[in-house]
């Protein structure tokens, strides 16, 4: 199953020979990495990440991913930050919203991220959870896990079921309003409309960039099986498969729900009678 996981440590020493935990477990195909930064907490609440030539990146060249989008949010509130910096951190929040990491989490890796004190922030797939906590665990390391599947569903359409909740009150706010009313109330369910659709084609946007990304993980991880052997094949055969299978399902549940939303879509504004 595919996590966003952040690990954090007491002090950089510790954060490294977690960094070393985490390529053998990758090695032994106890876990898949694809992503992982380490990241340091200044006194003033800023994160710095730290160069490590053991950080491993994301295949997909260009693509903005899920740990970069959390290490600027855990960077600290926006109102503190100015010109570019806040910017950064904005669009970093709205990838997170987008992947559907929510606030909670940003906020208990924040509480447990205190100055001078160190953390891996990683993109990986696990079977189970045992082999990572058990090398982590000795470390001192506080591990923060978020199953990016499950997730997804707690905020997928948010834009939409927000815009389609003013929408049906506008529409009944309509029928018992003055005339002189109509065009405002009219020109407001456009606008929803219009936003709708904006959303429709960011929900469509990251249905594609997913397609990229499943790609990108399956050859990455066929690489490695077809250099490995025996138990750790097995184990990256299988992942690829669970892989496969998860994207496959939240593709067709995510075009199940486009072409739901669509519809209900295309008629916002109340007919003139």
């Amino acid at each position: 199953m595919e996590k966003l996981i952040v690990v954090v440590f007491d002090d950089q020493a510790k954060a490294h020979a977690g960094l070393e935990a985490l390529h053998e477990l990758d090695t032994q195909g106890e876990i898949s990495l694809f992503e992982v930064r380490t990241i340091a907490k200044e006194p003033d609440g800023s994160v710095q990440v730290v160069e490590n030539p053991e950080d491993t990146d994301f295949p997909v060249i260009g693509v903005s991913t899920m740990v970069g989008a959390l290490v600027g949010a855990l960077g600290g509130p926006i109102g503190i930050l100015g010109g570019a910096a806040a910017g950064a951190i904005i669009g970093s929040t709205l990838t997170l919203l987008r992947g559907d990491v929510t606030e909670e989490f940003v906020e208990d890796v924040s509480t447990a991220l205190a100055p001078g004190k160190f953390a891996l922030v990683a993109d990986i797939s696990e079977d189970c959870v045992t082999p990572l906590d058990t090398r982590m665990e000795p470390l001192g390391g506080v591990i923060f896990r978020r199953s990016r599947s499950q997730v997804r569903s707690l905020h997928h359409d948010r834009d939409v079921a927000a815009h389609r909740a003013e929408i049906q009150q506008l529409k009944a706010e309509r029928a018992q309003a003055r005339a002189e009313r109509l065009d405002q109330i009219d020109a407001r369910l456009d606008e929803l409309g219009k936003k709708v659709e904006r959303a429709l084609l960011r929900d469509r946007s990251d249905l594609l960039l997913r397609e990229e990304q499943r790609d990108a993980r399956v050859r990455a991880l066929r690489e490695k099986a077809d250099q490995s052997q025996g138990d750790i094949r097995r184990r990256l055969e299988a992942r690829i498969e669970q892989l496969q299978r998860d994207y496959e399902q939240h593709e067709t549940d995510d075009y199940v729900g486009l072409s739901q939303t669509r519809l209900q879509a295309t008629d916002q504004r109340p007919r003139q009678v």
